[in-house]
Parts: C-alpha cells; structure tokens; sequence
C-alpha cells in the first residue's frame, strides 16, 4: 500500500509539472498583450515598456517559466493583473462557491444516478429501462450551456419558481465566513433565512452541472450491474434462496461498483472543470467565472493558478479512486 501511494505521489508530481509546462506555453504563443490592455489603446510606448517589464513580460519564455515555477514551488502563484491581487488570494475567495457547487452536483448524481442504472439493470428491457437510457442519453448529448438556459427559461422565466443568477439574494445577509461554504457556514451559525435562500439559488445551477454527470452514472452502474448479474455466483446464490435487496446491495451492488467508482471520482473532477460554463451562466461568483473573465483580460497568472488547483484536484481524486479499490475488493491488494 506504501509502494503505490509513493508511486502515485511521483505521478502526481511528473503531471502537474507537465500541465504547468503545457499551460504556460500556450498562454503565453496566444496573440494578445496583456499590458497592452492594462495600460489601453492610448498610452505612450515608454508606458506599455514599463508595465511590460513589471510584468516580467519582457523576458524571454522560458525565463518567465523559471521564474513562475521557483514562485510556485515557494506557494506564490504570482499576482492576478486583472486584480492586482495575488492569485492564491483570490483562488481562496472564489474556490468555496465552485467546491459547494460541484458537491451538491456531485451528490445529486450519485444520490439519484445509482438507483436509476441499479433499476434500469434489473428491470432490463421493460419500460423502466427504456426510460432510464432516453434519460442517460439526453444528460450525455445535452451541453451545459443549453440545459443551463433551457432551466433559465423554465424555472425562472417562465414558471419563476427559483433565482437565475447570484449566490444569495441581495435582501438577506449572507452567513459568516468560516468554511466559506454558505449553506454550511448557515448550519453552524443557525442562519436559517440565508440556508434556505443559499440553498434556493443552488438548486438550478446544480442540477444543470450534475445532469451530464448524472447521467454518465446511471449508464455505468446499469452495465456493471448487467455484467455482475450474469455471473456464477449470482446464480448460485438464487439457487441458495438468496434474493431481494441482500442480493442486490450485498452481493451484487458490491462488485458493480469496482468499475463504477473510476467514473464517479473522474466526474467530481469534470464537475470542477465543467463549473466553468456553469457559473459563468449562472453568475456564480466561483473561481470557473473567474477564470473566465481572465481569459478575456490575458490574465496569465489567475489562468495558470486555476489550472493547477483543478489539475491538483483530478490527480487527488485519482489516488482516492485507487484507494478505494482495495477497501471494495481485497484481492487487490495481492
């Protein structure tokens, strides 16, 4: 177990120094000067020379990588030249509204996409079934960005049954600042007004990121359950007068979630990268919509401290996949 933690951490290590290499070196060949549009149209050259050599944009690339890497080896993703902040302070800001995001997206996959492949596997080819692939067809062939305006039109346009923007509403005073997570921070200070108002704003945007994922679930669990269904032991344990949820949750469910639990952990890790679209939608002020208002400002910085906070967070949520492994089948370990 030791051996492949250290192994895994290596890897971790070798993939984030590739995606920073990568990332840097094609934010950096895009066409655009990012000094250029802080300093606008009408500013001198000594002016956009000055700002250029702050920026350290006058260096040659590779000095730039060298220098942006021995910063982030010491923790300082550099400063955001859209904010003048430093990114690691604003990655910090914005991370808690993408992390409560992506969690009740990621719970409403799960919660809802296991028992509708579980049902789907067991009712096979009924009524049941064909529902459950329609389903899993829409979430997989929909893009974010059309559920997410379709849901706009419907639910608040139409139908004004939930919010289509913000976090919270202006009139109510958001909770305290201790995890940053609103409808946590709402718990623990007995804040219910901002819970309820907090958790109301988050039903569409979290629905919308978790439809596709929710769907890629559902289609998942329903193949490994068909193929655990077919196997021997199955049979021998009907043959035993062994059926009902026993066999379905203990016996079954077990097994059908070894091949399941890569797709579930890679979807938390869609859910991050996918918030992007979603909040940029939603106006959800979390690091996706951050990032891309600095795409549109050639923010070099913020671009790159995203990338290695959602790349972080796909190598992490890889260890714990593998991780997992061996406390669902012990044969892995040998």
């Amino acid at each position: 177990m030791r051996q492949i933690i250290t192994k895994r951490l290596a890897m971790l290590v070798l993939v984030l120094f590739g995606v920073t290499l990568i990332t840097f070196f094609l934010s950096h060949v895009i066409p655009g000067d990012p000094a250029r549009m802080m300093v606008g149209q009408r500013a001198s050259e000594e002016t956009l020379q000055e700002v250029r050599r702050q920026l350290g944009l006058d260096q040659p690339v590779w000095v730039q990588y060298f220098t942006y890497m021995k910063g982030l080896l010491a923790g300082d993703f550099g400063d955001s030249i859209r904010t003048q902040q430093p990114v690691i302070n604003d990655l910090i800001t914005f991370f808690p509204a993408t992390i409560e995001l992506a969690l009740t997206a990621f719970v409403i996959a799960i919660v809802i996409g296991i028992p509708i492949g579980i049902l789907s596997a067991v009712k096979k080819d009924t009524g049941w079934d064909h529902a459950g692939r329609f389903f899993s067809i829409a979430g997989i062939s929909t893009p974010v960005f059309w559920s997410g305006l379709v849901g706009i039109l419907l639910f608040y346009k139409v139908f004004n049954l939930l919010p289509s923007s913000g976090r919270i509403d202006l009139m109510v005073t958001p909770p305290p600042t201790i995890t940053g997570l609103f409808l946590v921070d709402s718990l623990l200070t007995g804040n219910w007004a901002a819970f309820s108002n907090s958790l109301w704003h988050l039903i569409l945007p979290a629905c919308t990121l978790a439809f596709a994922q929710l769907a890629t679930v559902t289609r998942q669990v329903r193949a490994s359950m068909l193929e655990v269904l077919g196997q021997d032991y199955i049979r021998t344990a009907l043959a035993n007068g062994i059926h009902g949820p026993v066999l379905l949750f203990r016996y079954a469910l077990r097994n059908a979630l070894i091949p399941t639990i890569t797709v579930v952990g890679l979807s938390f890790g869609s859910l991050l990268g996918g918030a992007v679209v979603t909040e940029t939608i939603f106006g959800w002020p979390g690091m996706g919509k951050y990032v891309v208002e600095s795409i549109a400002f050639l923010d070099f910085p913020a671009i790159m401290g995203f990338t290695f906070v959602i790349s972080l967070g796909y190598v992490i949520i890889n260890l714990l996949v593998d991780l997992t492994y061996y406390a669902l089948d012990p044969q892995i370990k040998e």
